[in-house]
């Protein structure tokens, strides 16, 4: 037994020559972290594990048996399911102190830069697959085990919205506690006042929950910091025409329509909300550009209603010819040429749309 394991010493030189130039371990430290190595090139991840856990106790602070072990945890988390959020957890903690401690090294060399990237990408896979196991939980309806999951993912990473954001889901929509989804909301705020996704997640809060003005502060605040998110524009637009401010719900839209000039969804929104202002001009002057980027019969239907009730009669038989051109079975589209043309008293187009609308079955 001797023999093996100064063959297995021998073999680990070359593998411990770099710790030893960074960080000092007793003679018997030093025996430990080379076998520890030998066994982890072997992939005897078990025996590995053994030396690895001697190594840290001579010293806690040694970044390479750090890293291993958290190799052998995340690969412990692939291997045994049951208890992956208890090995990546324990992969992460490694990581972090492995890379704290080689970041503080003077000059580093380019495999130490190399070995730093990697355990950062294997940090960050950690992280991922616990937040993961919130989400598989939920999914399996272990509501109680993904709410531990999610606040140890929150615990680990806390500039992370995540899993903040999962739980308060959690409390609204599988525990119906809207006042602690409101309270974990507000507390994140209170932590990280300016952090958008918190301020997007607490302004769609007020907005379900019907509480437009609440609503409207926090996307104002969004749109304070990202003047040109189109989403937010129109959640703080949506939130200022219930609140039926039609002038500030109409300014936020012509904002994002500027930013976003081929959107006809925004020009549906200026329209509506033009409507309700009841500006009539202005809700014209919107259907006009609707229709000449699509073509439905509640526009052509809108904007003949409003230019009869102005009676402008040759814009009315203009775009009820275009309505009739589209849809030449419809009979309120042929009935409004009529109309436009007795008050225009143009006989010849009358007639001509008389006879059409005989021929209509």
């Amino acid at each position: 037994m001797k023999k093996l394991i100064i063959a297995v010493i021998v073999l680990a030189l070359a593998l411990g020559a770099c710790s030893q130039a960074r960080q000092k371990l007793t003679p018997q430290g030093n025996v430990d972290f080379k076998t520890a190595q030998v066994y982890y090139s072997q992939q005897n991840v078990e025996r590995a594990e053994e030396y690895y856990t001697k190594v840290l106790a001579d010293n806690p602070e040694h970044a390479i048996s750090l890293r291993r072990m958290a190799d052998i945890n995340l690969h412990k988390g692939e291997n045994f399911p049951a208890r992956a959020v208890e090995f990546n957890k324990n992969a992460f903690e490694m990581y972090t102190k492995a890379i704290k401690i080689t970041e503080a090294y003077e000059n580093l060399t380019d495999d130490e830069r190399l070995d730093l990237r990697d355990m950062k990408k294997r940090k960050e896979s950690t992280w991922a697959r616990i937040f993961k196991a919130g989400e598989t939980a939920i999914t399996d309806g272990n509501t109680k085990e993904a709410m531990d999951i999610f606040e140890l993912a929150h615990t680990l990473e806390p500039s992370r919205p995540e899993p903040m954001i999962r739980l308060k889901d959690i409390y609204m929509n599988e525990l119906k506690d809207d006042a602690k989804a409101e309270e974990i909301l507000l507390s994140l705020l209170k932590d990280d006042p300016d952090k958008l996704p918190y301020l997007l997640e607490t302004g769609a809060f007020y907005y379900n929950k019907a509480n437009y003005t609440e609503a409207a502060k926090y996307f104002e605040r969004v749109k304070t910091q990202t003047p040109t998110n189109i989403d937010n524009l129109l959640n703080l637009s949506s939130a200022y025409y219930e609140l039926k401010d039609y002038d500030k719900a109409l300014e936020v839209t012509r904002l994002a329509m500027d930013l976003d000039p081929s959107n006809i969804d925004l020009v549906d929104n200026a329209k509506n909300i033009a409507l309700m202002k009841g500006d009539k001009e202005l809700a014209i002057t919107y259907l006009a550009q609707l229709i000449e980027r699509r073509s439905t019969e509640d526009d052509f239907n809108d904007i003949a209603a409003l230019l009869n009730e102005k009676q402008d009669f040759l814009e009315l038989i203009k775009y009820a010819e275009k309505w009739y051109q589209w849809d030449n079975s419809n009979k309120f589209a042929i009935q409004y040429v009529i109309l436009g043309a007795i008050q225009t008293k143009n006989k010849t187009l009358q007639t001509k749309y008389e006879n059409i609308l005989k021929n209509i079955k």
